[in-house]
């Protein structure tokens, strides 16, 4: 009975001497007494929401992000970062990075993109990797289609110059990101640049940096370009920091001619191109400088776009001013035969190639113009797109529907037909190649 009344009185005796003071009751038998004693309590951490915060909690994939942070810091060397939720705290890790003071600090997006997903702003003191607060904000998911406006149209930027009142040469570049892959574009037999402005914008709205030359009748001898395109992607990387590691060449008409010959020597003399590659024939004349035993080991990703159907473009003109026969009459015809031995002799394991083939009321020219003319054709726009991101780009999966086997049936028993020459010589060396 003692027992329980004395536990019942330091439980009472405990409650109230607490309340007022630091003292603890001790039983000594069947004497209760107190001793004074000093209490220890431990910080509560810190408060997350409070101490640093997104100005936002969802972001755009290439988005600045601005932090706030509101508690006290250490003063030496404080900095943030964005990481992705589930990765470690490892400097190859890090997205985006700024040293940081009370206040809001920006993290510039310059290391890589965020896809859309869950990320985290952590707090590093005194220049460690042991992480003082983080704060989770997510990255909107990309809903753009294929073959739609770029997300970076906004900020598409061109350098160019012009001969003979013609552009020959221009850079389309994204104002204010780096480390783009970079393309290069071949025109057509002595086009005018302008006229592909829209295409050119279009590309570089995509997230690519793009040197486009304009041929001036020299095609038929690519090896002319060497140097020029080793200095011109030199010059891109070392101006507009873009990554010619990945590189994509995409060529229309004799341009088209050009993608196979000028990528194996970008890519052979590590030049560029050595990372990811792609090269893109859009209604692509003879290939130029290029042999079979070249095709056969090619190992780049290749796109051979057919304009006019499956019978491809079959017109008569007259020969534009422009021309070596300005006003002379002419037959045209871009025999869909060429780009398929192209095709078949693309024979490097597990390659990916694609042959697409647009309506037969598509011209030749059918993607020149204005990026707002451009922009409603979707049927010629989404295939590149799909293909320049699967192969250079963010590497996503590909849904693209391979028609070989179509232009197969119908073109293979037709007969062979093939206009080639220029000021009277004839530069397609057809034994070069094997067709069917």
């Amino acid at each position: 009975m003692k027992k329980i009344i004395k536990l019942f009185l330091v439980l009472i005796f405990s409650t109230v001497v607490n309340a007022s003071s630091n003292w603890a009751p001790i039983v000594m038998g069947d004497i209760i007494t107190f001793v004074p004693y000093t209490e220890t309590i431990a910080p509560p951490p810190h408060d997350t929401t409070s101490y640093v915060t997104t100005t936002v909690a969802q972001y755009e994939p290439n988005e600045t992000v601005s932090i706030s942070i509101t508690g006290e810091l250490s003063g030496d060397q404080d900095w943030a970062a964005i990481y992705r939720v589930g990765d470690n705290n490892d400097w190859a890790n890090v997205i985006a990075w700024n040293w940081v003071s009370n206040g809001t600090t920006e993290l510039n997006i310059i290391k890589h993109q965020m896809p859309a997903g869950e990320y985290e702003i952590r707090l590093f003191f005194h220049n460690s990797y042991n992480v003082e607060a983080v704060y989770r904000f997510s990255v909107k998911g990309n809903v753009r289609e294929f073959g739609t406006e770029g997300p970076y149209l906004n900020q598409v930027r061109s350098v160019k110059t012009s001969e003979n009142g013609k552009v020959n040469n221009a850079i389309y570049y994204v104002e204010g990101v780096n480390n783009l892959p970079t393309v290069i574009f071949m025109s057509g037999w002595k086009s005018n640049l302008d006229s592909y402005d829209g295409f050119l914008t279009y590309v570089a709205s995509l997230g690519y940096c793009v040197i486009a030359k304009q041929e001036r009748g020299k095609c038929f001898t690519p090896n002319v370009y060497n140097q020029e395109l080793t200095d011109r992607l030199n010059m891109v990387h070392n101006t507009y920091n873009a990554d010619i590691t990945k590189l994509g060449i995409i060529g229309h008409s004799s341009g088209g001619g050009t993608v196979h010959y000028l990528m194996h020597y970008l890519k052979g003399n590590n030049i560029a191109g050595n990372t990811k590659s792609v090269v893109m024939s859009l209604d692509g004349w003879f290939p130029f400088g290029t042999t079979e035993a070249m095709l056969n080991a090619f190992d780049t990703p290749t796109l051979l776009m057919q304009f006019g159907g499956f019978d491809g473009i079959n017109h008569d003109g007259l020969h534009p001013d422009w021309d070596d026969y300005a006003g002379q009459p002419y037959h045209h015809y871009q025999d869909p035969k060429i780009n398929l031995a192209i095709f078949k002799s693309l024979t490097q394991a597990n390659v990916d190639k694609e042959y697409i083939v647009l309506e037969a009321n598509n011209n030749h020219s059918y993607f020149a113009g204005t990026y707002a003319s451009l922009i409603t054709k979707r049927d010629f726009l989404a295939p590149v797109d799909e293909f320049l991101d699967h192969t250079i780009g963010a590497g996503a999966p590909m849904n693209l529907i391979n028609q070989y086997n179509d232009v197969i049936t119908n073109d293979l028993a037709s007969e062979y037909r093939y206009y080639c020459h220029t000021a009277g010589f004839d530069f397609c060396d057809l034994d070069m190649l094997v067709f069917p």
